[in-house]
């Protein structure tokens, strides 16, 4: 009873407390995913922001009596979590990304428009899906959930509530980890790539060689089978390539906290 006093008595430090929190998990990888109800992960920053508010140190904030101050230091803490829980997400792109290269490659594009797995009317590619779900279970294996949650806790220290300032630092930063998160995505992507483009090279000799043949027909099953057999043997270096991106996520995200 005493903390729900202390919690009314304060509400508006407590409401600096969500936003921040909430802004990370609307745009966080796994909290943030489109498919978790909206009502949810309201649900989830509540119950963060009550679990983290008593650990926070109010006595370097000093808030504003006036509501238009107030308002301000609100989206601070908004961006703070909006700029963190982004940067963390782009972890999930990078496997988006060479899932969409290995789709297109297959001649798996129209999957795409029939996707029952999209409830947001967006266009999903399936390998796309495939490799996000794998990136999810190890994600959740190495407990990388945890590091979030203390990287959620560590920003109240390294930033106090209030003290957010953009810099030219933080935006080379959330370059410099998109630039790592794309070469990623190329390198995951690249086995299948580099066979199916082979595959085309020889399918484009046959077609010299043979002209009666209609290499044009056979040209989708063919790419479709060897696409297939070069993800199941892909396999466990597109698993290991995934872990040694997510293993540096707790680290990754403590340095972008420290240019803010």
């Amino acid at each position: 009873m005493e903390y729900f006093l202390t919690l009314v008595n304060d509400l508006p430090f407590f409401m600096i407390v969500f936003f921040r929190v909430g802004g990370m998990l609307l745009f966080a990888p796994v909290f943030g995913n489109v498919n978790v109800p909206l009502q949810v992960r309201v649900a989830i920053a509540l119950m963060f922001a009550f679990i983290l508010y008593p650990s926070v140190d109010k006595s370097q904030t000093v808030l504003p009596s006036d509501t238009i101050p107030y308002v301000f230091i609100i989206l601070k803490e908004i961006a703070i979590g909006a700029v963190v829980g982004f940067a963390a997400s782009m972890i999930f792109s990078a496997f988006t990304m060479a899932g969409h290269l290995i789709s297109n490659q297959m001649g798996l594009d129209t999957a795409a428009i029939v996707d029952p797995s999209s409830e947001t009317g967006e266009e999903e590619q399936s390998i796309s899906v495939f490799y996000n779900m794998i990136a999810m279970l190890i994600f959740f294996t190495i407990n990388a959930h945890h590091w979030f949650i203390k990287t959620t806790v560590q920003s109240f220290g390294v930033i106090p509530p209030g003290s957010f300032k953009y810099t030219a630092v933080t935006l080379s930063k959330i370059l410099t980890i998109f630039k790592s998160f794309f070469v990623m995505g190329i390198k995951i992507a690249a086995p299948s790539l580099v066979v199916l483009m082979l595959t085309v090279v020889v399918l484009g000799l046959m077609t010299k060689v043979a002209q009666e043949i209609n290499v044009f027909i056979m040209a989708f099953p063919i790419k479709m089978l060897i696409g297939f057999l070069i993800l199941i043997i892909a396999l466990p270096f597109v698993i290991n390539a995934m872990k040694s991106c997510l293993i540096p996520f707790e680290k990754g995200m403590v340095s972008l906290l420290s240019t803010m």
